[in-house]
């Protein structure tokens, strides 16, 4: 490793839209779950798995929005584990068709909700 550089590889967000106008049903569930930093910070969705895992966990939100999000949340976790091997490996095609794919999901969730 160099003395005075390092190589940064991140998943950063990129909405062409706000996330909340973006997702409007995902984000209302986060809100209403008083899941809100997610949304103020406009977190990437790779990084939006983990807040929604904790929802989905958190017994002060209601089971019917638990139970809505659930069969999402742990297709999410499974992909994200897949992608985080990708991106600590730096396998950056592979990475990159897995943030697809999590995309596909998360489309797929807000189109169910």
């Amino acid at each position: 490793m160099s003395r005075h550089m390092q190589i940064d590889i991140r998943v950063i967000p990129f909405y062409e839209k706000p996330f909340s106008r973006q997702f409007p049903n995902i984000a209302n569930i986060l809100e209403d779950a008083s899941y809100t930093e997610p949304l103020k910070k406009e977190v990437s969705l790779y990084l939006l798995v983990d807040y929604l895992a904790s929802l989905s966990n958190d017994p002060q939100v209601p089971s019917i929005t638990r139970e809505k999000i659930s069969p999402h949340v742990q297709r999410l976790l499974d992909l994200k584990e897949t992608a985080r091997s990708q991106l600590l490996s730096r396998n950056l095609n592979e990475l990159d068709q897995s943030l697809y794919r999590m995309e596909d999901l998360f489309e797929d969730m807000e189109d169910s909700l």
